[in-house]
């Protein structure tokens, strides 16, 4: 069995009103080989800012913090373990960021950069070109 324990805070630097929700995803045999366990949820509060479970059965759980679930593997430990670094580790790994190209919505035809000097030179604007103006060296 093991015990969650982790200080909570808002951004103002308080908070023992969030609900912490803990469940078994599925109905699974305990950690210990010698029991069933439920998916019946549990609800715990921080007190004086810290977050403390009573004993967890080890293995996969959900837990929901306000309106988010997240499903983290509960390891069996004789001393308390934090949430958040529970929480870090069940977090899909996000995908490759790449570069999109820039979608004309319609109208633009042009992108160009000028000076503000070749900007006022200009004696007619286009209107299907979009102008970058940047200042003069």
């Amino acid at each position: 069995m093991t015990v969650i324990s982790e200080p909570i805070s808002n951004i103002a630097e308080a908070d023992n009103d969030t609900d912490f929700f803990f469940s078994s995803p599925v109905l699974r045999e305990s950690g210990d080989g010698t029991g069933m366990v439920t998916t019946t949820p549990i609800l715990v509060n921080a007190v004086a800012g810290v977050l403390t479970t009573p004993d967890l059965d080890p293995g996969p759980t959900k837990v929901r913090i306000g309106l988010n679930s997240y499903y983290i593997v509960i390891p069996d430990s004789v001393t308390p373990v934090r949430l958040w670094p529970l929480i870090l580790a069940g977090l899909p790994v996000p995908p490759a960021e790449e570069a999109e190209a820039v979608r004309n919505g319609g109208g633009v035809a042009l992108i160009t950069v000028l000076t503000e000097a070749e900007y006022a030179a200009l004696t007619s604007v286009d209107p299907e070109t979009l102008y970058v103006v940047v200042p003069n060296p």
